[in-house]
């Protein structure tokens, strides 16, 4: 008997330890995505400069390149059949990312101007795009090293005080 409440003691804070894990890994992931899309960014703004290609078949290199034909926002947006920034915006929001809303909301922003001007002004859209996600990156990563250890060490306080109160 007391090796079942030992071992269902031991399951709990190991539970407790990883949600407290996976909980930290959001912020890491942000990161990366916030990243990814700063790459993303950078391979738009050369080849629409020097390739003079439609943005659906740039978007669609962007997808292989940088995000290895995952799901991402580029791909989404060359697959729906609507008008360019709609379709950003809906795919934006159907992709399952850890971005935040202000994430969200910069990279919206982005869309606002697609196609819709020449290539002199797509380049300035990228630039401004490009150090707006640069700010955001920054705040991402403080939030990162602020909160991966609060969430790890919070997960195994909380086993062990859920382990204490069974005991």
């Amino acid at each position: 008997m007391i090796y079942v409440k030992f071992v269902n003691l031991i399951s709990i804070l190991m539970i407790c330890s990883y949600i407290g894990y996976i909980k930290a890994k959001i912020f890491e992931k942000r990161v990366i995505e916030l990243n990814q899309f700063q790459n993303a960014l950078v391979m738009f703004k050369s080849k629409i400069e020097f390739t003079y290609e439609p943005i659906n078949s740039i978007f669609a290199d962007i997808s292989k390149v940088i995000y290895l034909n995952e799901e991402n926002i580029f791909y989404k947006t060359i697959n729906f059949k609507e008008e360019i920034y709609s379709s950003w915006i809906k795919a934006i929001d159907e992709t399952r990312n850890n971005l935040n809303k202000e994430d969200k909301d910069v990279i919206k922003m982005f869309g606002k101007m697609l196609g819709k001007t020449d290539i002199s002004g797509q380049v300035n859209e990228i630039c401004l795009t490009q150090s707006l996600v640069e700010k955001q990156i920054q705040k991402a990563e403080e939030e990162k090293n602020k909160n991966m250890k609060l969430y790890k060490t919070m997960g195994v306080v909380c086993g062990m005080g859920i382990c204490i109160i069974l005991i």
